[in-house]
């Protein structure tokens, strides 16, 4: 009986600590170090954001040339797949021929769901893409995936100044598919939307146009915004409101030349006065100046 009375303690301490291992080797797994998160600049609005193995496209545009408005768009495919490997997901941020152009052929070829406004997937769906693949947005969402979520924002593309009165412009819209080709003069602007990324800890804000709608921007605190160097909007309100750690800047180098011709002096003049814009506005801001295919680790 004694001996039972010295057992059975020991036997309950020893069941308490392998339950505690276990609990401590679950809880490892369950939280594993969270992946590194690699930004790609693909020229114009155009990043690759690679989480992981995952692939994340955002405006793809390699083909780098200008559309004949009357001739079927044929994307460069051979340019694209120099630079392109995989995808999993392509955001659009609007439906001009330089941020979708290429978006079919990519999403075709490796299967990748594409998101953007009605007008960017019934050009998609028109030149093949299939339906299952397609997720159409209007701004609001928030889309979770497995390895990141996705806040969709209403944006615009440019303010109209008339008789010395500020206006937004009414954009086109494609409201369904056709059977036929995709002519240049198929690429309208469709709305625009900003991509508010989240990769774990890390915040990431995809700008596609040179544009904001400053009331939508309230809430959002990215680590890293992707900011094209045109101001239609206010500067210093608009950095007062995000309070980005890093802008690193896009869409200002020539969409039509090959990646060969380099960023003209002009158009990187632009940058650089952008960025003395928001050094005076806000000294603690990074500012990055992209040059074509250069990369940016997340920290």
């Amino acid at each position: 009986m004694k001996s039972f009375q010295i057992i059975l303690p020991l036997l309950y301490l020893f069941l308490t600590a392998w339950q505690h291992e276990l609990g401590a080797q679950g809880k490892d797994e369950r939280a594993p170090e969270p992946e590194s998160v690699v930004l790609k600049w693909l020229g114009t609005a155009g990043w690759e954001v690679q989480v992981g193995k995952t692939i994340i496209l955002i405006d793809p545009f390699l083909s780098r040339k200008e559309r004949d408005l009357s001739a079927e768009w044929k994307t460069d495919e051979e340019a694209v797949l120099k630079v392109i490997r995989g995808a999993g997901y392509i955001f659009a941020g609007h439906s001009h021929a330089d941020h979708i152009g290429d978006i079919p052929f990519i999403a075709k070829t490796f299967g990748a769901k594409v998101i953007g406004s009605r007008t960017t997937t019934n050009l998609a769906l028109t030149a093949g893409v299939g339906k299952s693949q397609l997720v159409t947005i209007s701004g609001g969402e928030k889309l979770d995936f497995e390895e990141f979520s996705v806040q969709v924002i209403e944006s615009e593309h440019g303010v109209l100044t008339r008789g010395g009165r500020r206006r937004r412009p009414k954009f086109e819209e494609i409201i369904k598919p056709w059977s036929g080709p995709i002519r240049g003069n198929d690429f309208v602007e469709g709305g625009s939307y900003l991509y508010y990324f989240s990769f774990g800890k890390h915040r990431v804000l995809h700008q596609s146009t040179g544009n904001f709608i400053e009331e939508n921007l309230r809430g959002l605190r990215p680590d890293v915004a992707l900011l094209a160097p045109v101001q239609g909007y206010d500067l210093g309100n608009a950095l007062k409101i995000l309070k980005p750690k890093v802008i690193i800047l896009h869409h200002f180098d020539e969409w039509r030349a090959p990646f060969t011709d380099g960023i003209p002096a002009a158009n990187m003049r632009r940058a650089e006065r952008f960025a003395r814009d928001v050094a005076a506005i806000d000294s603690q801001i990074k500012v990055i100046i992209s040059t074509f295919l250069m990369t940016h680790a997340l920290e």
